[in-house]
């Protein structure tokens, strides 16, 4: 007698790819994005609720989406320990601790994201445990970490700054240039 886990119903746009070597289990829904990448050996969970990955994303070779925050990617129990990202800002409620990730984010190889996280739009996640994560977000290496707020607001302020300059420009030479006519006058 077989003890295969349950496959979770999945919707998969013809544009991903979903690598035959990649593992998937449990029994809540597993959506993937358009032109999203699943590499091979990647382990993508949804036994503890429903995992949701974006458009544009890259989940890399033996990272592992979704596992329970109170075991390890062995299976071992490790309660003791605090799981980043346990009941916080994923999915919750009936379907349990579901996991989502937003579009165009990369999941480095060997990740491990732990059910009940939620990681923002444009996330470039290295070496890190699940976690909740903003827009724009970078983290690498163990427990270190740089958060990289330079998103769209960081544009738009460095985009008005230099707007400021050009229109403080462009005034300066308006005002030059009806002094000269007044002066030809």
């Amino acid at each position: 007698m077989s003890t295969k886990s349950p496959k979770p119903p999945t919707t998969l746009p013809p544009t991903s790819t979903l690598s035959p070597l990649a593992t998937k289990t449990g029994t809540h829904p597993l959506t993937i994005g358009e032109k999203t990448c699943i590499q091979v050996r990647a382990h993508l969970d949804t036994t503890h609720g429903p995992l949701t990955i974006g458009s544009g994303c890259v989940v890399g070779e033996f990272a592992s989406v979704g596992l329970n925050s109170d075991k390890d990617v062995d299976g071992k129990d490790d309660s003791g320990d605090e799981g980043v990202g346990k009941g916080r800002g994923g999915l919750e409620g009936e379907e349990g601790e579901g996991v989502v990730i937003e579009d165009h984010v990369v999941i480095d190889a060997r990740v491990v994201v732990e059910a009940g996280s939620r990681i923002g739009e444009g996330t470039i996640v290295e070496l890190a445990a699940g976690e909740i994560l903003p827009d724009y977000t970078v983290i690498y290496g163990f427990n270190s970490r740089r958060i990289d707020r330079s998103g769209p607001e960081a544009a738009r302020a460095k985009a008005a700054e230099a707007l400021v300059e050009v229109l403080k420009k462009a005034e300066m030479a308006i005002k030059a240039a009806q002094s000269a006519r007044k002066a030809g006058n």
